[in-house]
C-alpha cells in the first residue's frame, strides 16, 4: 500500500510539474509577444517560416518513444526577426495543429511546447549577456562560438527539462530516451548549428533577405525532413520483409513457441516501435508471460493474467485482435493500467490453431493512437505465421515419430519372420541332439551342420538389419562414390566383376531420390549376391533431360518375377516388395527383366522434379 501511495504522489507530481512548464511557458510568450509585437520584418516572412516550421513538424524523425524534429533553426530565425513571443505562440499553435490533425496525444505535445520555448528563452538570455557582445565584435571565431552557444544553451535548457521532470516519475525513462535517440538529437544539434552559421551569413555579407530568399534558404531543411521520415518508412517495410522471411526460414525450424516468440518479438520494434512487447503463453486457462521486451514494469514481468482481465485476456477469451487508442477510455484496459498507468495505446492479437488459442501478443506505448490500421494488419499475418510454423514444426515432428514407427514395425517383421524363425529352428535342432547325442551320433552330426548353415544365414540377416538403420552411404559420401563402392563390396564378397558407369551430365538430386537410388541399387545387389549365380554385374546410373535412370545388370541363373513376389510376400520378406514401396514413393518406375536361366535386369527410372529441373537448365 505504501509503495502504491508513493507511486501516486510521485505521478501527481510529474504531471503537476509538466502542466507549471506548460503554463509558464505560453504566459511568457503572450506576455512577451503583447509587450513586443517585434514588427521588423514583413507578414510574408512570418508566413514563409512557419510553413516551412510546419512542414518540419509533421514530418518528424521517428525516435525512440517520441519523434525527433530540427525546429530549432526556424525559431531562432523567428525570434531574431521577430520576438521570442511571437517564435513561442507560432510553434505552440503549429505543434498543438499538427498533433490534433494526426490525433496524437495534446498533453504530450503540450509539454513539448513548454520546454521548447524555455529553452529559447534561454538563448535570448544568453545573447543578451554574452552572445550579442561577440558577435557584433565581427571576424569568425567569435561568432562562432556565440551561434553554438545559442545551440548547446537551447540543448541543455529544453532537454535538461525535459529529462528532469521525466526523473519525477515513478519510473522514471531518461537514461534510456538519452541512449536510444543521442544520434538523433546530437546530429539534429550539428544541423541547427551549421543553419545557425549560415543565417548569420546571410544578414551580415548583404544577402537578399526577402521571402523567397528565406523560401529558398530554408527549404533544403523542410525538404530533409520529408525525405528522411519518407526513408524511415521505406526502411520499416524492408524490415517488415525481413522479420517475416525469418519467420519463413528459421522460425519453422523451431517446435518451441516460446523460442519463435523470442525471434519474433524483440526485432519487432524495428517496424512497429513500442514501449513495451509481451508474448502470454496460454496455460491452464491463464495467461503467462513467456517473452518481455521493453520498458515492462516488476509488477507485469510475474503476473499471470485470467481471461478477461486486461486488453490480453479479453483478446484471449475472445480469439480476436484489439487496438486501443486511449487505454482510459476503455473499459477492457481497466486491469493493464493497474499496474503501468501511463499506458495510452494497445495493440494485441492471439495466437490460433484450429480454434485453439496459444498465447496472446501484446504491445503498448505511453503515447495515445499510437498504432494504426497497417500494425495491426501485419502483427496479425505475424501471428499467423508464427502459427503456421508452429504447425508445420508439430506435423513433421508426428511425420518422424510415424516413419520411426513404421521403421520399427518393419525391423519386427522382418525379425520375427527371417531371424525368430531360423533361431528357434536352430534350438529345436540342438535339443533335439542332445536327446540324441549318444544313441545317433551322425543324426546329431547332420543336424549341428543344418544349424549352422542356418545360424550363417540369421547373421546376415542381422547384418542386413543393421545396414539399413545406419545412415546411408549416399547422405555421407555422395550418391556416386557410395554407389562404386557398393559395386566393389559386391566384387569382394562374391568374387564376380562388377562395372559401374555413369552416363550423361550429372546435375544434384534430391536427398530423398539419392537415398531412394542407393538402397534400390544395394538391395538388387544383395538379391544377386545371394540367389544369381552370377560371374557378371554392371551398374548403370544415366541422367537425362526429363528423368534419372538406374540400371542393374547381371548374368545370373534369373528367377520368375511371379514367383519371386508370391514367395516373398509369403514369407514376408522386405526385398522386391521394399524396392517397389520405396519406387512408389517418388512416383517412379521400378522395372524386372527377368527369365530362368537368362540374368536379371533391374531398372528405376525417376522423373525429376522441379529442383532437378531448376539444376538441369542452370547446367
Amino acid at each position: 500500500m505504501a509503495v502504491w501511495m508513493k507511486m501516486k504522489w510521485q505521478n501527481w507530481l510529474e504531471r503537476t510539474s509538466r502542466w507549471s512548464v506548460v503554463f509558464f511557458a505560453w504566459f511568457l510568450s503572450l506576455f512577451t509577444l503583447l509587450k513586443d509585437p517585434g514588427t521588423g520584418w514583413s507578414l510574408l516572412h512570418l508566413i514563409t517560416l512557419s510553413a516551412l516550421l510546419m512542414f518540419t513538424e509533421f514530418f518528424p524523425f521517428p525516435g525512440h518513444e517520441g519523434r525527433v524534429t530540427v525546429h530549432f533553426p526556424f525559431l531562432f530565425t523567428l525570434s531574431s526577426m521577430f520576438s521570442p513571443g511571437l517564435a513561442g505562440v507560432v510553434y505552440t499553435v503549429i505543434v498543438l495543429t499538427v498533433t490534433w490533425s494526426k490525433k496524437h496525444s495534446l498533453y504530450r505535445a503540450a509539454f513539448r511546447t513548454g520546454y521548447t520555448i524555455i529553452g529559447l528563452y534561454g538563448v535570448q538570455l544568453f545573447l543578451a549577456t554574452i552572445g550579442i557582445t561577440w558577435i557584433n565584435q565581427g571576424g569568425i571565431g567569435l561568432p562562432f562560438l556565440a551561434l553554438t552557444g545559442c545551440v548547446l544553451v537551447y540543448e541543455l535548457v529544453s532537454k535538461g527539462i525535459r529529462d528532469g521532470v521525466e526523473y519525477l516519475r515513478a519510473r522514471p525513462r531518461w537514461s534510456r530516451l538519452w541512449l536510444a535517440n543521442w544520434k538523433l538529437e546530437t546530429g539534429g544539434a550539428v544541423l541547427s548549428l551549421i543553419y545557425c552559421l549560415a543565417y548569420y551569413g546571410m544578414l551580415h555579407v548583404g544577402r537578399e533577405t526577402d521571402p523567397l530568399a528565406f523560401l529558398f534558404f530554408y527549404a533544403p531543411l523542410a525538404a530533409f525532413a520529408v525525405l528522411s521520415h519518407v526513408i524511415v518508412k521505406l526502411a520499416r517495410k524492408e524490415h517488415k520483409l525481413k522479420i517475416l522471411l525469418l519467420l519463413a526460414s528459421d522460425i519453422n525450424k523451431n517446435l518451441d513457441l516460446r523460442k519463435v516468440m523470442e525471434k519474433t518479438l524483440l526485432p519487432l520494434s524495428k517496424v512497429i516501435p513500442y514501449s513495451f512487447g509481451f508474448f502470454h503463453l496460454m496455460k491452464n486457462g491463464r495467461l503467462h508471460p513467456a517473452v518481455i521486451a521493453g520498458d515492462v514494469p516488476v509488477e507485469l514481468k510475474e503476473r499471470s493474467l485470467p481471461l478477461n482481465h486486461g486488453i490480453s485476456g479479453w483478446v484471449a477469451a475472445h480469439g480476436v485482435p484489439a487496438m486501443v487508442h486511449n487505454t482510459k477510455d476503455d473499459p477492457r484496459c481497466h486491469g493493464d493500467l493497474e499496474a503501468a498507468e501511463e499506458l495510452r495505446s494497445l495493440l494485441s492479437v492471439p495466437l490460433i490453431m484450429e480454434g485453439e488459442v496459444l498465447g496472446v501478443i501484446t504491445l503498448g506505448k505511453t503515447e495515445e493512437r499510437a498504432f494504426d490500421d497497417a500494425d495491426l494488419t501485419f502483427l496479425q499475418v505475424l501471428a499467423s505465421q508464427s502459427v503456421v510454423a508452429i504447425k508445420n514444426a508439430r506435423l513433421l515432428e508426428e511425420r518422424e515419430r510415424r516413419v520411426v514407427a513404421e521403421e520399427r514395425n518393419r525391423l519386427a517383421r522382418e525379425i520375427h519372420d527371417g531371424i525368430a524363425q531360423s533361431f528357434a529352428g536352430v534350438l529345436m535342432k540342438v535339443d533335439s541332439s542332445l536327446k540324441i547325442f549318444d544313441s545317433q551320433p551322425e543324426k546329431v552330426r547332420e543336424w549341428l551342420e543344418e544349424s549352422r548353415l542356418k545360424l550363417r544365414d540369421g547373421l546376415k540377416e542381422v547384418r542386413h538389419s543393421i545396414t539399413a538403420l545406419r545412415p546411408s552411404p549416399a547422405a555421407k559420401i555422395g550418391l556416386i562414390p557410395a554407389l562404386r563402392r557398393r559395386v566393389e563390396a559386391f566384387e569382394n564378397e562374391t568374387g564376380a566383376d562388377g562395372i559401374f558407369e555413369q552416363k550423361g551430365e550429372r546435375f544434384p538430386l534430391t536427398s530423398e531420390v539419392e537415398e531412394t537410388i542407393y538402397m534400390v541399387c544395394h538391395e538388387a545387389l544383395s538379391n544377386a549376391a545371394k540367389h544369381a549365380k552370377a560371374e557378371n554385374v554392371r551398374v548403370q546410373l544415366a541422367f537425362s533431360s526429363d528423368h534419372v535412370c538406374l540400371t542393374v545388370e547381371d548374368d545370373g541363373v534369373g528367377f520368375s518375377l511371379a514367383k519371386a513376389v508370391h514367395k516373398a510376400e509369403a514369407q514376408k520378406r522386405y526385398g522386391i516388395v521394399g524396392m517397389s514401396e520405396r519406387a512408389q514413393k517418388l512416383g517412379s518406375a521400378l522395372q524386372f527383366d527377368s527369365e530362368e536361366g537368362k540374368g536379371t535386369r533391374v531398372i528405376l527410372t525417376i522423373p525429376i522434379g522441379e529442383e532437378e529441373e531448376a539444376a538441369v537448365h542452370a547446367h
